[in-house]
């Protein structure tokens, strides 16, 4: 021990101050930590903000898919009445041509003919289809070419067949 305290007095400097390292007051040891912390925190509150607005994105975009649907279901229920609907007024509007037909198969073909010449080309072509093949031929044969041809391409425009397949079809 009286060797600790001798090799302690030879340390002291010859001046007789002792070094004693100064420590600044104000420095904080945990300066570093501390300021890595409040970093931590900040992203922490920016991620907590991002979440926060795409949960409310993801909420809204569900609201609007839900409303997107329903819209399809209601088109589709539409597009179901529109269809019954068109198809009630196509049969009633057959329905009608075969009527007329009748009365024109009954006209002479002459007749029929200036009379056909004289109607809109969807008309002309719903009779002609509907009348009796004979009676229809015998008809085309008063009516200009020009005329002819336009019944012909609405006929088979309306039945997406070829004129052959159609007189096959009035047999």
């Amino acid at each position: 021990s009286v060797l600790l305290v001798k090799k302690a007095l030879a340390e002291v400097p010859k001046n007789g101050s002792m070094a004693v390292p100064v420590r600044d007051v104000l420095e904080d040891p945990l300066s570093r930590e501390r300021a890595l912390m409040k970093t931590l925190e900040q992203k922490e509150q920016e991620l907590n903000d991002r979440e926060s607005r795409l949960s409310a994105e993801e909420q809204r975009t569900q609201a609007l898919k839900q409303e997107i649907v329903a819209k399809i279901e209601t088109l589709k229920a539409l597009e179901e009445r529109l269809g019954a609907s068109l198809e009630e007024e196509k049969t009633s509007e057959n329905k009608r041509y075969k009527d007329l037909a009748k009365v024109y198969d009954a006209a002479p073909p002459d007749k029929v003919g200036s009379m056909l010449e004289k109607m809109d080309t969807k008309t002309a072509a719903g009779i002609t289809m509907n009348m009796k093949r004979d009676k229809a031929g015998a008809v085309l044969g008063y009516l200009s070419p020009q005329k002819a041809i336009e019944i012909t391409r609405e006929i088979t425009r309306v039945s997406g067949k070829t004129p052959s397949e159609i007189g096959r079809a009035h047999v």
